[in-house]
């Protein structure tokens, strides 16, 4: 059973690098053969431990070029067996350069309303700079206004997002 696995594990290897054309599929691919030996290994729990980070790789490299694919993210689920401890840092680091003072270049790849959309959101979950939430708040409803406006019967397509 397990030279099964290690040859499909090499075949499917060795279609990845070949066709470029079915690569999303063929990583997904990787991803399932690595939880499919990890479901079968009983022995040793280091072996199961390391054939679940095999799995978490594809899976997470495979989400990574599909982000849209939800079975991706139902397979990390399944991986995980508590909850992720860091969630709240993880959040954090899409927050952070949003909120904080310094300019970078997220800031400015954001129309003005989403970025005072997610730095108000940025600031109630972080709990800081509550003294700036007033302010980007109202910020946000002046453009909100204006983006709706302009906007016209788009508005009914992405309008629910910002309810």
């Amino acid at each position: 059973m397990l030279s099964a696995a290690l040859s499909a594990v090499l075949s499917v290897v060795l279609r990845v690098v070949l066709s470029a054309l079915f690569e999303d599929t063929w990583i997904e691919c990787l991803g399932d053969l690595g939880r499919y030996r990890m479901a079968i290994e009983d022995d040793d729990i280091r072996d199961r431990e390391v054939w679940t980070a095999v799995s978490r790789h594809w899976y997470s490299l495979a989400s990574d070029k599909a982000p849209t694919t939800g079975r991706l993210y139902h397979h990390l689920a399944i991986l995980a067996q508590m909850p992720f401890p860091s969630a709240r840092e993880s959040i954090m680091t899409l927050f952070e350069p949003i909120i904080s003072q310094a300019p970078n270049p997220q800031q400015a790849r954001l129309p003005p309303i989403e970025l005072n959309f997610i730095e108000a959101h940025g600031i109630l979950f972080s709990s800081k700079q509550d003294e700036e939430l007033e302010k980007t708040r109202n910020i946000f409803l002046a453009l909100l206004d204006n983006h709706v406006d302009r906007s016209t019967r788009r508005w009914l397509e992405s309008g629910y997002l910002y309810c």
